[in-house]
């Protein structure tokens, strides 16, 4: 009888050693479906925070046109908090006067205006495109010499 319960031991160990493999298969993918809920959930909260956002930005261009009397201008719609900066630095000491052309007044010397640039000469006119001997007039929609009337 020794044959028969090494063979039930066997079977029983090779049953338990296929539970234990599906308890750990079934672990890992219970792992693996937190960790991709978690992976959504983070790309969702992004995706609203972008959305409220966008909304947010919606909302206030509607403010305006609606302040502005229903007309969406280019003024109307302009970001209005980027007017209300004041920059600092290289760009204001660059824009000097606002009149690049023009030279600055220094008090006792007499100012002379700048010379003004030569217009650039206008290219020429292209040439119409050459035609072969035997083209066709594009306007003569009578001509029916290509046509065959042996057909």
């Amino acid at each position: 009888m020794s044959s028969a319960e090494d063979r039930y031991r066997a079977a029983i160990s090779t049953m338990e050693a296929a539970a234990r493999e599906q308890d750990e298969q079934r672990g890992l993918r219970e792992r693996r479906v937190a960790e991709a809920e978690a992976q959504a959930r983070e790309g969702l909260k992004q995706e609203l925070a972008a959305a409220q956002k966008y909304a947010e930005h919606m909302d206030e261009l509607n403010k305006r046109k609606q302040s502005a009397g229903g007309w969406a201008t280019e003024k109307t719609l302009a970001d209005k908090s980027r007017e209300s900066l004041m920059e600092f630095g290289v760009q204001d000491e660059e824009a000097g006067t606002g009149y690049p052309n023009y030279p600055t007044p220094s008090y006792g010397t007499p100012v002379t205006a700048a010379p003004r640039p030569e217009p650039a000469p206008e290219p020429p006119a292209p040439e119409p495109p050459r035609r072969g001997r035997h083209a066709r007039q594009p306007d003569d929609e009578d001509d029916f010499s290509s046509t065959s009337w042996l057909v």
